[in-house]
């Protein structure tokens, strides 16, 4: 992912604008690795992005041949061809970029036309005459941008490194950010972490100009719960063709492209929908030597023509990488989350581009037993309440300060229920689905790949716009324990049909009621077989799974002793606002057996790390390691 910049103030000079877009560009830069610079300066306004040459956009920005407009594109469009064809009218004979295509598209045919661009990016388009900003996100907010705020006057960001370096200090904690930081897991909504920073919304418009600045939403995650209902066989075969065809344009394109692989649903669709002439491609799999996700994958990967490289590595790896993934990933999602770090430089070497199944399992709320059982709206929220926070809430509450919790969880709660205002379906499942895609994905599944994005770019073809379209029109009843995507990997790919799933460890199995009822007999059986092997010390024949870390933690108490205590006594947590004592007993219990917290001391790494660099003013003395994958 480029690094994309820039400062509105109408009160500066170009001269003054110029070095706050130095600042800020130095604060992001990684050392010895090697960009571009793309930049346009007014008096006002300042942008630039920072291109490491992995998307294939051309030079930036477009201009219009009067001057008047300037656009950076960070990201990318999939179907600049297909917006040729449909807009010719509207276009030069000549060849465009996709950002000078961009650029004629907005400037002739208005905003709303972003509705049609099939892809993940964010659109900066600046008009001198005017002195009018605007700033686009796609669809989903896969692409972070963060906006800063003092007075009437905006910095933006792929990082909050760029806000901090445009303001030079004086950042204070946003309270109710970091309460929801650690109830969801992720931060919530438009909040971070540190006040007055916010991300910007998935499918929004900002515009700054004289009169302040107005916000829009051109598009919104949400079932078509009046579409006309249609059969399971033209269901999977509308969504496996659909799904080919968005597979073939994020395969398009001169750079070296690569999958992660694992023994779930949603890559394994990716990679069987990748047409032969792709092949070989090189795909990798996490996890322990012997795990459901090394073994099935692996299986996969020799059905599909893959090269197939297994990254499983011993020894500690959580302490030592910790400060350079929350360096890059800013205490804005837990660090463990991104551990992959240790193997960047390894795939660098075979891929730019990494494909993955992101928005492929509809926020599996189809698994959550209250919200199965919600028969109205409100039902719904309440169970959605219950699946991100009631579950959470008894160690949250250890964490902070009484009077901390007291005067920050009205504002969470009103949050939460302000949070659905916006999405019209009232089917329960429906209703969990978009508020999972529009509120928690942005902030976790889709901010994970900022932690290298001078290396590797992501594409994700279940994300293809028109995809999704058809995706969204699909009802409950044939969503429940993923039945069309079932039926779709058994009939469209039956090469890989037989190729067990790591949640079950056994084939897809397409028809609902016999897979129902062996699911719930499996799932009643496994429990029990897991209490017997926990009181023996067997270990599970299905091998870990990476995502377990448990052990991983506990068998690295530097993350407690080197990081979290130290970080204590100097205060960087405030007395105020959390408990130490309480953080303390924590961390014992973990440690010494009588509790599972490794989520909770990966959130206490992060966030102290994050306030560490940023609010304590350590981010001018960061030791060279801290940019090594």
């Amino acid at each position: 992912m480029p690094n994309l910049v820039g400062v509105w103030n109408p009160a500066l000079s170009a001269e003054a604008i110029e070095k706050v877009l130095a600042r800020q560009l130095h604060r992001v830069r990684v050392p010895d690795i090697a960009y571009e610079e793309y930049k346009t300066v007014h008096p006002g306004f300042g942008m630039a992005l920072m291109d490491h040459g992995i998307l294939e956009n051309g030079r930036q920005p477009a201009r219009s041949e009067d001057g008047r407009y300037s656009l950076l594109l960070d990201g990318e469009l999939l179907n600049c061809d297909e917006l040729a064809v449909r807009f010719r009218p509207s276009l030069p004979s000549k060849s465009l970029t996709p950002s000078e295509l961009c650029l004629r598209l907005l400037t002739q045919c208005g905003n709303e036309v972003v509705a049609s661009f099939n892809g993940l990016f964010c659109i900066v388009l600046y008009d001198a005459v005017a002195r009018r900003l605007t700033i686009i996100s796609d669809r989903y907010g896969f692409r972070p941008l963060f906006l800063g705020q003092k007075s009437n006057c905006f910095s933006f960001g792929s990082e909050l490194k760029a806000l901090d370096a445009a303001e030079e200090g004086g950042q204070r904690i946003d309270e109710i950010g970091t309460l929801e930081l650690f109830c969801y897991g992720s931060h919530f909504m438009e909040r971070t972490w540190i006040d007055r920073y916010t991300r910007i919304p998935p499918a929004t418009i900002l515009t700054f100009d004289q009169d302040g600045c107005r916000q829009q939403r051109y598009w919104s995650y949400a079932y078509a719960e009046g579409a006309k209902t249609l059969d399971q066989e033209t269901y999977f075969t509308v969504f496996g063709t659909l799904l080919d065809r968005a597979v073939e344009r994020a395969m398009r394109g001169t750079r070296r492209i690569g999958i992660f692989l694992s023994g779930g649903y949603d890559s394994r669709t990716v990679a069987a929908s990748i047409r032969k002439h792709h092949l070989p491609i090189p795909a990798f799999t996490f996890g322990q030597a012997n795990s459901r996700d090394v073994r099935f994958a692996a299986l996969l990967a020799q059905r599909l023509g893959l090269e197939h490289t297994v990254l499983t590595g011993g020894g500690p790896y959580l302490y030592p990488h910790c400060r350079s993934i929350v360096w890059r990933t800013e205490g804005m999602i837990p660090f463990a989350n991104t551990t992959s770090i240790r193997y960047h430089s390894l795939m660098k070497q075979k891929m730019d581009i990494i494909l993955t199944g992101f928005l492929a399992e509809f926020g599996g709320s189809h698994t959550w037993p209250k919200l199965l059982l919600a028969r109205t709206r409100r039902e719904g929220i309440d169970a959605i309440f219950d699946h991100f926070l009631t579950r959470r809430l008894p160690v949250v509450r250890r964490l902070f300060k009484p009077n901390f919790f007291a005067r920050t969880w009205e504002g969470l709660r009103v949050r939460f229920e302000k949070s659905f205002e916006e999405i019209p379906n009232d089917n329960p499942l429906n209703l969990a689905d978009c508020w999972n895609m529009i509120h928690i994905q942005p902030r976790t599944t889709y901010h994970a790949p900022s932690i290298d994005r001078h290396l590797f770019e992501a594409r994700a073809p279940h994300m293809d716009v028109e995809l999704v379209s058809f995706l969204l029109t699909i009802p409950p009843f044939a969503r429940i324990e993923q039945r069309v995507y079932k039926k779709m990997i058994a009939y469209q790919f039956p090469l890989i049909r037989d190729i067990p799933c790591t949640n079950s460890g056994r084939p897809i199995d397409p028809h609902f009621a016999r897979e129902y009822a062996k699911m719930v007999a499996r799932y009643a059986a496994g429990k029990t077989a897991a209490v017997i092997r926990h009181s023996l010390r067997i270990p599970d024949p299905l091998g870990r799974e990476f995502r377990d870390l448990n052990d991983d933690f506990r068998n690295e108490p530097e993350l407690a002793d080197l990081i979290i205590r130290p970080l204590l006594r100097a205060g960087v947590f405030p007395p105020d606002i959390f408990d130490q004592v309480e953080i303390e007993r924590v961390l014992t219990d973990h440690y010494k057996k009588k509790g599972r917290h490794e989520n909770i001391i990966s959130l206490l790494v992060s966030w102290g790390l994050a306030a560490r660099f940023f609010l304590w003013n350590d981010i001018n003395n960061l030791p060279p390691e801290i940019y090594r994958s």
